[in-house]
């Protein structure tokens, strides 16, 4: 069946513009598609997002989640709940707006090997202390961050998140403190960056820092 072609302002179909902007399987948010097409009305814009979807141009992920699908010999692809956490609360193009915590922080340095239920995030985007959210049958725990979240400060931010993790009898063993220190070393964190940070985080953060004998080991 022949695609029916639905142009907007300019001649360019919608499926064109978002493929110029959006790279395929990348997530694409319902207030994404609005701001690109804000000289439309919304309902113009979901009437084209319909016909993208029934054209296969699109493809609908979850409530307001979207992707430019790609056609493989398996079949057509699809994007995971991962994706979609890491664009909206984690990273996005040069930007880093936000650490993961818990249990996947704590197991991504081999401070504990428990695999995560549930995957937690604190981000720049997000007002409440705490949220849980659904993406795809999938739950996630958000956290605001303490002071925000950039692509200067995200890793010392991590190691700080790291520290404000453990409980009250976790240590840092040999291997994992190796693991800390060549992270350390990889993105050129030193000692003062990680105090002055510190004080955006509990006197018992920092305390825990100061006690592992990491500064020691820092640039």
């Amino acid at each position: 069946m022949k695609k029916v072609k639905y142009f907007i302002k300019g001649k360019i179909m919608f499926a064109e513009r978002l493929k110029e902007k959006f790279n395929t399987n990348e997530p694409i948010f319902t207030e994404e598609i609005l701001g690109l097409f804000s000289d439309y009305s919304r309902a113009q814009i979901f009437r084209y997002i319909k016909k993208a979807k029934e054209n296969g141009d699109i493809a609908q992920f979850d409530k307001g989640i979207y992707f430019i699908p790609k056609k493989t010999f398996f079949g057509v692809s699809t994007i995971t709940a991962d994706m979609v956490i890491e664009k909206k609360y984690l990273r996005n193009e040069n930007k880093i707006f936000g650490v993961y915590s818990g249990i996947k922080l704590l197991n991504a340095f081999s401070v504990t090997t428990q695999m995560p239920a549930v995957v937690e995030i604190v981000t720049n985007n997000e007002s409440a202390k705490y949220r849980e959210i659904q993406v795809k049958n999938r739950c996630f725990i958000l956290r605001r961050s303490r002071c925000m979240i950039n692509k200067d400060n995200a890793a010392a931010y991590t190691i700080l998140q790291l520290f404000s993790d453990f409980g009250k009898e976790t240590k840092l063993n040999s291997f994992s403190r190796q693991i800390l220190i060549d992270y350390m070393k990889e993105k050129g964190i030193n000692g003062k960056q990680l105090l002055d940070l510190s004080l955006k985080f509990p006197p018992k953060t920092t305390q825990k820092l100061i006690g592992s004998g990491l500064l020691n080991d820092a640039a």
